[in-house]
């Protein structure tokens, strides 16, 4: 029995020692240790050599982020994980993990504004140089790495943010792989849809802030991908402080439990609305993979069944009858995430893709009038009623 010291001020000081008990709990324990104690020095060796399994500092990892990380490496087929403070932490740890200085990063057209941004913008300042293909044609990337042939790095989205494009994995990653190039795939928009892993995709990249964990309570993001590749981007993520928290994680975790059922009700619902609004005189376009309309509909068909997702985007053609609709709405919220149990509705020019440039927005499509859907578990009678009245409004 460990010595027990008859000071006041020093029992109150120290931590107890663990209970001893031959049960487990039944769902996981949130642990909130920033520090872990260690015997000595040979165990300090050993963890750092990865001869031995345990955590020392928070910022490096913790049991929560652990088994976060495992739940999706084993759902999305890969070897492990990484859990960060955001999806951006993710993909910025993965860029800089991949990315040497004077190096170039190939991105889809269309990509998420924040992804372009720090690939386009801020590494640009450290001398890493960027191009674009078309997400949709394979061909397009075999181009671009034709005229890249020191890329250390490809980014794409399963579905486009904000107007939902997909990308064929396949084909990509069949040109990335052949190339020698990592590919990392954003899959936020598509959680359980289709596996990338599976189709040959290095890197998968979740926003757990979003479907994932489904209830707009949580800021984390998540990398999954082969063992050594992941451990460079746990070295980075460690140094530039972006591992996430122990709560987050376990919030994360309990989000999931519901993430299939969630996945069906707001495919469903999405694929109603969003013919409901294709429909309307005062819609000038619909966006959503399961519409036969859509330019991808064949391809998302092929890679997600008949599941598309939960996000719709539809335009009104100007961005004062975006704002009056925005306005208009009675029951649902603007905000500017997605994912919740609850609908929302974004504004892309002003949220995601504030500060990108006008034209090359307008040539993707991101158009002043466009309105992102985030579709939850509501009844689709109610959000269209609303959403009807609004669009007259506007």
């Amino acid at each position: 029995m460990p010595h027990d010291p008859a000071s006041d001020a020093t029992r109150c000081a120290r931590a107890p020692e663990p209970p001893r008990s031959i049960t487990e709990p039944l769902s996981p324990p949130i642990q909130l240790a920033s520090v872990y104690r260690v015997a000595g020095l040979d165990e300090v060796d050993a963890l750092f050599d990865g001869r031995a399994d345990g955590f020392f500092y928070a910022r490096d990892g913790h049991p929560n982020a652990a088994q976060l990380a495992d739940k999706l490496a084993k759902l999305e087929g890969a070897e492990a994980g990484l859990i960060c403070a955001s999806g951006m932490g993710a993909i910025a740890a993965t860029v800089l993990a991949t990315t040497e200085r004077g190096g170039r990063v190939l991105l889809s057209e269309g990509l998420y504004g924040k992804t372009t941004t720090l690939v386009a913008r801020e590494l640009a300042r450290f001398g890493v140089e960027h191009g674009f293909f078309d997400p949709t044609r394979p061909e397009s990337l075999r181009e671009a790495l034709g005229e890249a042939p020191d890329a250390s790095l490809v980014v794409a989205e399963t579905l486009s943010n904000p107007l939902l494009r997909a990308c064929d994995l396949e084909g990509t990653a069949a040109v990335a792989n052949a190339a020698g190039v990592p590919l990392l795939v954003d899959h936020t928009f598509a959680p359980l849809l289709c596996k990338p892993i599976a189709m040959g995709v290095t890197l998968v990249a979740h926003s757990l802030t979003k479907l994932i964990s489904g209830h707009a309570d949580v800021t984390l993001g998540a990398v999954v991908g082969p063992r050594d590749l992941i451990a460079r981007i746990r070295a980075v993520g460690s140094t530039f402080g972006q591992i996430g928290n122990a709560f987050d994680a376990w919030l994360a975790m309990r989000g999931a439990v519901t993430l299939p059922l969630r996945v069906e009700r707001s495919s469903a619902t999405a694929l109603e609305l969003a013919r409901r609004l294709e429909a309307h005189p005062k819609v000038a376009r619909a966006s959503y993979p399961g519409l036969p309309s859509h330019p991808d509909h064949a391809l998302a068909r092929r890679m997600f069944g008949d599941r598309y997702g939960a996000m719709i985007a539809f335009d009104v053609e100007a961005r004062e009858r975006a704002d009056r609709l925005i306005r208009g709405l009675r029951t649902i919220p603007f905000a500017p995430s997605l994912g919740d149990a609850q609908t929302t509705v974004s504004h892309p020019c002003t949220t995601s893709h504030r500060g990108q440039d006008p034209d090359a927005l307008r040539r993707t499509g991101v158009t002043p009038g466009l309105i992102r859907v985030s579709v939850g578990l509501e009844d689709v009678d109610d959000l269209w009623a609303d959403f009807a009245q609004a669009i007259e409004f506007a």
